[in-house]
């Protein structure tokens, strides 16, 4: 991949930097690789521009007034150490050739006479080094991706054997002593992060991304604990994270409460602030031992049994359970039966919201364990399938109902929306919504859209919404949003040459570094290589 090197020079003598600045203007008529940058008459103005624009090379004179080359290059060295430098001389002294050796200097080139062989010569080596160093370190980078990595796969499936019982006490001590773990035997809870809309994150990212949000989640946890006390924090399976936060002194009930409530918020605002992802926590109660890592997950997974009653972003500790009324399930199913058989094709919207809302209310009064339930609800969604199969256009295409990560709540709007199409099935009329859909996508491609604004606006449940467009477009909300973002853009770079940060102010996109990752998915250049191409097609 050919690439640009940013070049300065510092010199005190005029004809030298004339030269110097014609050679690059020549240069950069058979060789765009080398860019100049700027210019500075002596070492100390050299070092105050160098920092500032950060050359990839420096070609510079070694005596100067105020403060010679190699002095320069000595200071500029642990700021900028990839930077490359080549020192220019009228003189033949064995002390300068030493300091230069020294200081590390790529090449020591007489400039009486200046020869452009011996320039092009050291700016070749300079790129080689260069490209050497950039390869390194993205392997570098690669190995230590791989490693963290491993790591967190490694955590999963220990904590994933934990609680299951499948590894004894030595065995679990002598592995988290390895993994420096060392907080099972003070005081600690087990709590369990929740994703709520796991069913539209997964619609929306591929696996690769997935994978990368949850190391991301993980990180954001732990470094969350770490603000106020230790613990450790894994990818669990599917939407669920595990984690223990650990404390060295006696707590009261209200103290070990009010620490469980601030970290539960903290992590909650944290992974909303930096990752837009929305989530719960559980915590349960206090134990000591490895003897007691089960009980305590199990208390911990009790606890989030509740979130199936709540929206998202909540915090719940064994003090704050629901009480359930199990014995109201015969009553509700017979409203579920009740309403099975109202439902018919000429009902309106607003009649099927209204009767979903008197479910939901009984439920509000009478909340029946998940557990109990959700079958119920699985069972709802079968029958309405079922009686209205003869005849309908949708019956062959009838995904199973994708409940296992919805709170109640979602469950039932998923119904409506699904049962609302299912009986008029043949009038299009959620085609005309996926068109509403992407309509008002393009009309707002420059802001920060959502899934749960787009849904909004054409009036379904996010999670039903998420699965239509998927299934109408074959591609996810987020994937399709992303890909018109960057069509925008190639429009854009199109018609005159932007910077990145302008860029991603002009379609909506605040991380420069995610805009650049999605740039090059859908182009295979970054945007500057993009322009570059652009350029030269344009020349010619």
């Amino acid at each position: 991949m050919v690439r640009d090197y940013t070049c300065f020079i510092v010199d005190d003598e005029d004809l030298i930097i004339q030269r110097l600045e014609l050679f690059f203007n020549e240069l950069s008529h058979r060789d765009r690789r080398f860019v100049l940058v700027g210019r500075a008459d002596n070492g100390l103005n050299g070092i105050e521009e160098i920092l500032k624009l950060k050359p990839d090379i420096v070609i510079s004179d070694i005596v100067m007034p105020r403060m010679d080359g190699i002095s320069m290059i000595e200071q500029l060295k642990p700021e900028l150490p990839r930077t490359q430098y080549i020192l220019l001389t009228a003189y033949s002294s064995f002390e300068y050739a030493q300091r230069a050796i020294h200081a590390n200097v790529l090449e020591y080139i007489v400039k009486v006479p200046l020869r452009e062989a011996d320039l092009d010569r050291a700016l070749d080596k300079a790129a080689g080094i260069l490209n050497e160093v950039k390869k390194k370190e993205a392997e570098f980078q690669s190995l230590n991706v791989s490693v963290l990595e491993n790591k967190y796969r490694v955590r999963k499936q220990f904590f994933n054997e934990l609680i299951r019982g499948e590894i004894p006490s030595h065995r679990a001590s002598d592995f988290a002593n390895r993994m420096q773990f060392h907080f099972f035997q003070a005081n600690y809870c087990c709590f369990i992060v929740e994703m709520n809309t796991y069913e539209s994150f997964r619609n929306e990212y591929s696996a690769a991304d997935q994978n990368i949000l949850k190391y991301a989640i993980t990180n954001i946890i732990e470094e969350t604990m770490m603000n106020g006390g230790s613990g450790v924090a894994a990818d669990l399976s599917d939407n669920r994270f595990i984690g223990f936060l650990s404390w060295e002194n006696n707590r009261s009930d209200m103290e070990t409460e009010y620490a469980c409530q601030s970290l539960g918020g903290q992590i909650v605002s944290h992974l909303h602030q930096y990752l837009n992802q929305r989530v719960s926590v559980a915590f349960g109660g206090p134990h000591r031992g490895w003897e007691s890592i089960k009980q305590a997950y199990t208390e911990a997974k009790h606890v989030s049994d509740d979130f199936y009653y709540h929206t998202e972003k909540i915090v719940k500790t064994p003090m704050h359970r629901f009480q359930y009324h199990n014995d109201k399930k015969a009553d509700f199913h017979k409203k579920l039966a009740d309403f099975l058989m109202w439902v018919n094709r000429k009902i309106t919207k607003e009649e099927l919201e209204k009767a979903l809302a008197d479910l939901n209310q009984f439920v509000t009064d009478h909340k029946i364990h998940k557990s109990i339930m959700a079958p119920m609800i699985r069972d709802l969604y079968r029958d309405i399938t079922k009686k209205f199969k003869s005849g309908n256009k949708l019956s062959t295409e009838a995904a199973e109902f994708p409940m296992e990560f919805m709170a109640f709540q979602e469950q039932l709007a998923y119904i409506g929306d699904f049962t609302f199409e299912y009986v008029h099935a043949g009038q299009l009329l959620h085609r005309a919504e996926i068109m509403s859909a992407m309509h008002f996508i393009e009309k707002n491609l420059k802001q920060r859209l959502t899934l749960e604004a787009i849904a909004e606006e054409v009036n379904l449940a996010p999670s039903y919404f998420s699965s239509l467009f998927k299934k109408t477009m074959n591609e996810g909300v987020i994937s399709y949003i992303n890909r018109k973002k960057i069509q925008l853009a190639l429009e854009l770079l199109n018609v005159q040459d932007y910077s990145l940060l302008e860029l991603c102010e002009e379609v909506g996109i605040v991380n420069e570094g995610y805009f650049c990752k999605l740039f090059k998915e859908y182009t295979g250049d970054t945007p500057k290589q993009y322009r570059i191409k652009m350029t030269r097609y344009e020349s010619k």
